[in-house]
């Protein structure tokens, strides 16, 4: 089938559908998409929270607990305890199919009748404040994170000890700030790096120690801002800095500065067949995938590993052979389901775990041949779920995600909001939820201006404050921040950590700080691009090649997709060429 153009029927942009797409959808006898592949993102994330804590009590027991449901949701919310118990009986809940009216208006309403789990938390230790995770150790506000310990603020941990405000950490030790890394100890402020150690504001760095301000470095040590450096200069400079924030900003900028002079490969990763996208890794025949690994035939993925033929995978791990799926994990020949483990042949549902030929279920454990958690038989089911695809094509729902009207959380509570921000009346206009909180009136008891300026002049007593958070200072701020909490406290942990290494208390809370952890990486987006390698030993104003290319004197000829803009200042290399000259 030859490629085609359609209109999204959300943004109205134009979007193309690849051969390749056409035969998946009719391997699995689905439509083809009515949105774009960005709409479709948006609208899986939509269901999706990760970062917004309530507290609320258990629906059953009646005790207080952390859960991702506010507190005006209306469907009964179990602690976790409670959830898993066998005090319940989730097919109570079970009620045939009305084919008079559509599938997602019934299961908009049959969805918040079922009781739902506090938090995604499993076999986790004094990590209440943990969602989407799994065997972690004290972490606190961590976010699909496993086999992690004393982390904080963070998102991607995996095997990772005494990380804070990190992103996509895995085997690491002692970070702050830092995104993107793999065994790597002791590093701050340090970006798409691998193994390497006490190490500051550095980028692409690989197999170093004792770098400051460096970026494409391989197997280094005293470097300063890409200059050796002998051990005892680098010591005595490291030794004089006092740590503010203005001194972070500053060596922020420096950086920046020699990013523009020094050659990015046109995407971050390595070890990739075929693939397209970024921050990816191991990856087969995949493309439009970002924060991919380890994944072979997969297309429009984000923050999928381990997927196999599949399209439109958003936070899974090791899937085969589905489709529209979010927060789900070891399954195959699903569509359109969430937050679910362990299913195979599951359509159309959510929080089910171990099961198979379930159909529009929600809270199910190891049951099979189900449709609105109401048990048949496995003729019974057969003949039924035939029927119900039926009906969905008559109301063109067969094939598409859950609407974002039916989502169980706010627009603004969702991840969503991270991604594809709204404010409140753009939502509300789109007939999409919004919460407004009042957890945000808080009464603060020290201006952000007002901190001190190092670590060392903070008593406990600032564990007492409520801090204000400095993008209420500016209008502006407060526009580009649309989910700023306005105030915010330290955790003692925190504390402890910032002392250990001698960084200064933020002005900004934490949902500020992600968004602007979220702004340092590449978006999820691609454009088509030349290499900008100008020929051998050819010089620009901001740089001269050192090494022999394949293209010789030439321009260099190779095309790509790229995440950085063409508008943008990066020199940005092919991979052949960043290969000759960086690695």
């Amino acid at each position: 089938m030859n490629q085609e153009t359609k209109q999204c029927q959300n943004c109205k942009q134009k979007f193309t559908i690849e051969p390749d797409d056409f035969a998946f959808y009719e391997k699995i006898d689905v439509p083809p998409p009515t949105l774009c592949p960005d709409c479709r993102y948006q609208r899986r994330i939509a269901n999706r929270n990760e970062w917004n804590f309530y507290k609320r009590k258990c629906d059953m027991c009646g005790k207080d607990m952390v859960s991702i449901y506010n507190p005006l949701y209306p469907g009964p919310v179990y602690c976790q305890k409670c959830w898993w118990s066998d005090k319940w009986d989730p097919f109570e809940y079970g009620r045939d199919i009305d084919f008079s009216k559509p599938f997602f208006e019934q299961f908009f309403e049959f969805r918040y009748k079922v009781p739902r789990v506090a938090l995604a938390n499993h076999n986790s230790i004094n990590s209440e404040y943990s969602n989407q995770s799994e065997e972690n150790k004290n972490c606190y506000m961590v976010v699909a994170g496993s086999r992690s310990e004393e982390c904080m603020y963070g998102n991607w941990n995996q095997g990772s000890k005494n990380c804070v405000d990190c992103w996509a950490v895995k085997d690491c030790e002692i970070m702050y700030e830092s995104l993107n890394c793999r065994k790597c100890y002791r590093c701050l402020f340090v970006e798409n790096s691998l193994e390497t150690t006490d190490s500051y504001f550095c980028m692409d760095c690989r197999g170093c120690s004792n770098c400051f301000g460096c970026i494409g470095l391989r197997n280094k040590s005293y470097c300063w801002f890409n200059e050796q450096l002998s051990r005892k200069e680098y010591e005595q400079r490291l030794s004089a800095i006092r740590w503010t924030l203005q001194t972070i900003a500053d060596f922020r900028e420096k950086l920046q500065e020699l990013l523009f002079r020094v050659p990015v490969k046109y995407y971050h990763g390595s070890r990739n067949i075929n693939s397209v996208g970024d921050y990816i890794g191991g990856n087969k025949n995949t493309n439009m995938a970002f924060n991919c690994r380890l994944s072979e035939n997969l297309r429009y993925g984000q923050d999928a590993w381990e997927a196999r033929d599949c399209l439109d995978m958003t936070e899974t791990l090791d899937n085969e052979l589905d489709y529209e799926m979010e927060g789900a994990g070891w399954g195959s020949h699903c569509i359109v389901s969430a937050k679910s483990w362990y299913n195979n042949d599951t359509l159309y549902s959510e929080l089910n775990f171990s099961c198979n030929n379930i159909f529009g279920c929600v809270s199910l454990r190891t049951k099979s041949y189900c449709i609105l958690n109401k048990q048949y038989t496995e003729a019974e089911y057969k003949n039924l779920k035939k029927k119900l695809i039926e009906h969905m094509r008559s109301t063109d729902e067969w094939g598409e995600f859950f609407p974002i009207e039916t989502s169980p959380f706010p627009y603004n509570d969702s991840l969503a909001q991270d991604y594809f921000p709204l404010t409140k009346e753009h939502t509300i206009a789109r007939g999409w939820k919004w919460y407004d909180s009042d957890l945000r009136d808080y009464q603060v008891t020290l201006p952000h201006n007002e901190l001190p300026t190092t670590i060392e002049e903070i008593s406990d007593d600032i564990l007492k404050k409520v801090i204000s958070c400095s993008t209420q200072d500016s209008e502006s701020e407060k526009q580009k921040h649309l989910r700023c909490a306005t105030a915010f406290r330290l955790h003692p942990a925190e504390l402890a950590f910032y002392r250990r290494l001698k960084l200064p208390i933020p002005h900004l809370c934490f949902p500020c700080r992600l968004q602007n952890r979220l702004a340092r990486r590449n978006p999820r987006k691609l454009w088509h691009r030349q290499c900008t390698c100008a020929g051998v030993k050819s010089e620009s104003k901001v740089y001269k090649n050192t090494a022999e290319h394949f293209h010789g004197a030439d321009h260099c000829p190779n095309e790509f997709e790229t995440s950085y803009a063409p508008d943008r200042k990066e020199i940005v290399y092919c991979e052949q060429c960043y290969q000759a000259e960086i690695a």
